[in-house]
């Protein structure tokens, strides 16, 4: 693992500063709000923010989902998109996109991991504050409530439940995650490799790079 990764600098920015800005890329111009948790360790974490201009919201430590819950009603969001603060290639338009489907089929969760065909380290999910209080209701499981989302795919029954699918083996072997030492190399040489604007750059570039990573190849198959 790769601790304190949210704010390990990449080129002079730190990830998570260089999620924000592309949270900022997004078309619909949505407000962006940090959820942290409380912890002290945090801290640093929560000053970051408050220097970059977006909103700040302070939960709990394990309990993610229910953070999550309580970030979203404090701000009074019907639906918010969750992106991980380590994730600093996502595709912006796939957020505009499942927006756009969540909103038109009032769905509770409209993603592109319910079955896993882009690269690790580039999902997008749009939840329904509702449906995020009715799955803390329907589970206390510590594995639920740690991976926020996890229950919604486990009972997609009880859920309205969307999903979109990139072309089958468009992102096969591809890799966008920065979860460990080695993985944070791999994104230092792709920001290193993006052209002038790597924050504009489009996902599909990233993993196209990605692909020719010359580095270590062992975290291609975990999921995030």
């Amino acid at each position: 693992r790769l601790p304190g990764k949210a704010l390990l600098p990449i080129h002079g920015r730190a990830i998570l500063g260089r999620v924000i800005d592309r949270a900022k890329r997004v078309k619909n111009n949505f407000p962006i709000v940090v959820a942290t948790s409380s912890r002290k360790i945090d801290d640093e974490i929560a000053d970051f923010v408050g220097r970059e201009g977006v909103q700040l919201f302070r939960g709990a430590t394990d309990d993610v989902a229910g953070r999550a819950y309580d970030c979203a009603r404090h701000f009074g969001f019907r639906q918010f998109v969750r992106i991980s603060g380590d994730s600093p290639f996502f595709d912006t338009e796939m957020v505009s996109q499942l927006v756009a489907l969540h909103l038109a089929d009032d769905l509770d969760l409209t993603t592109n991991v319910a079955i896993r065909t882009y690269p690790p380290g580039s999902s997008v999910e749009v939840i329904a504050t509702a449906a995020m209080k009715k799955l803390l209701a329907a589970t206390s499981d510590a594995e639920d409530r740690e991976h926020v989302t996890r229950y919604f795919y486990q009972a997609r029954d009880a859920f309205r439940v969307s999903n979109i699918a990139a072309n089958d083996g468009q992102f096969t072997d591809v890799s966008l995650v920065v979860d460990t030492p080695d993985d944070f190399e791999r994104a230092i040489w792709l920001v290193a490799n993006a052209g002038d604007d790597p924050v504009g750059l489009a996902m599909e570039a990233y993993a196209a790079l990605a692909a020719k990573w010359p580095g270590k190849r062992t975290n291609q198959v975990r999921s995030q």
